[in-house]
């Protein structure tokens, strides 16, 4: 089996994802840019698929995208 965790940004935001294993080891930062207009990513989306075991944590920050830098 596997799991799935989707992050979904809406609007003209970026968030970035570290996901950390069950012993706490660090993966590198995702960076999932919103579904604004003109956006690198316009779905807003981005999956993630647990470690095995299935224990993990997420560390989630958010920012404003201004409009000067959304191009």
């Amino acid at each position: 089996m596997t799991t799935t965790v989707k992050i979904h940004v809406n609007g003209r935001y970026r968030a970035t994802v570290v996901q950390a294993s069950a012993d706490g080891v660090k993966g590198a930062p995702v960076i999932v840019e919103g579904n604004y207009t003109g956006s690198p990513n316009p779905s807003g989306e981005h999956s993630f698929y647990l470690y095995h075991p299935g224990i993990t944590s997420f560390e989630v920050t958010e920012e404003y995208v201004p409009e000067e830098n959304a191009k």
